[in-house]
């Protein structure tokens, strides 16, 4: 009876581990927030240049260890992506310091609300405010954010602009969440197929309750950013529908974003299609991810607006009231 009882034990404890180990993993993501509100608006070709400066000194804040604190950034100042510009495609800065006349203005605010990866995610609709996505080298604190708004509030300071970062005030991201669901297949998958599946459930996601409206938000996926490089390339590479024509005209922009030295589309969606991200910005309340056919759903990655994880830093005058008054 005791050897009875020891084995179903056993396969009790080994069903429940089997269990646990199906259910996608869920953790609060380890992104941290900065909302920017320059003095006069985001498309100001006299902030711009200090922006990038002042970006670039994040790294060199340290933690007590005497290691710098930023892992990677996420901002207009620091990104690189895929642009077409005087019939060439070119791996460049959003912000390039040579090119902010009105003309480099007008094509910098274009980029904004054309790439798919910037748009609400960097530039607030009414471009009033610019986000800063900061991770750092350790587990995420409040201490750490504090230290690098800090810092970036006195590197505007002192290119002479009066910068305090808002205790309590509202920024365009409060409130606001987003969410990055992994789906995994165990075997090599149709390209093709794999982005129609994604189609289906970033639809039924725009329709879902709680979903972000276009001012605030959307949702993408390598879906989304493979519709914009096939239009900045043009040829027939897209059908109607904005999806590749073929894994033959997939895989010519998968090769044209290596050789250009891109991850982006690589983080969204593997070569090979066995892993894929789909990720939605600025939804009031969590989501239920979509199912997305032939994949398993692995993993969920949570930021929200909060105590630890978000700051507004207000460059305006008079912003701190108006603001905290909202």
């Amino acid at each position: 009876m005791p050897r009875v009882m020891n084995t179903l034990l056993l396969a009790c404890v080994l069903s429940a581990t089997t269990a646990q180990a199906a259910q996608p993993l869920t953790e609060h993501d380890e992104w941290q927030v900065i909302s920017l509100y320059p003095p006069h608006g985001v498309y100001q070709a006299e902030l711009l240049p200090q922006l990038v400066t002042a970006v670039e000194g994040l790294w060199q804040v340290q933690g007590s260890d005497g290691e710098p604190l930023l892992r990677s950034v996420d901002s207009l100042a620091s990104m690189n992506v895929i642009v077409a510009q005087q019939d060439e495609v070119r791996f460049r800065r959003i912000i390039e310091k040579g090119e902010l006349n009105a003309a480099g203005m007008q094509r910098l605010q274009a980029l904004v609300e054309e790439h798919p990866l910037v748009q609400r995610r960097l530039v607030s609709a009414d471009a009033q405010a610019t986000h800063l996505w900061l991770r750092l080298k350790k587990p995420a604190t409040a201490e750490g954010l504090q230290q690098l708004s800090d810092h970036l509030a006195a590197s505007l300071n002192a290119a002479g602009h009066q910068c305090v970062v808002a205790a309590n005030a509202r920024g365009p991201l409060a409130g606001r969440y987003m969410t990055q669901w992994q789906y995994d297949t165990p075997q090599r998958a149709d390209g093709v197929a794999a982005l129609q599946a994604l189609a289906t459930a970033q639809q039924q996601l725009s329709n879902a309750p709680g979903a972000p409206d276009s001012e605030h938000g959307r949702n993408y996926s390598a879906l989304n950013l493979l519709s914009y490089l096939g239009g900045i390339l043009g040829g027939e590479l897209l059908d109607a529908n904005g999806l590749p024509q073929s894994n033959a005209a997939l895989a010519q922009m998968y090769m044209m974003a290596e050789s250009l030295r891109s991850r982006d589309l690589q983080a969204l969606a593997r070569p090979d299609f066995r892993q894929l991200q789909l990720v939605v910005l600025g939804h009031k309340a969590p989501l239920n991810a979509p199912p997305v056919s032939n994949y398993q759903l692995t993993h969920t990655s949570i930021w929200q607006a909060s105590a630890r994880d978000y700051r507004v830093l207000d460059c305006r005058a008079q912003g701190l009231v108006t603001s905290e008054n909202e």
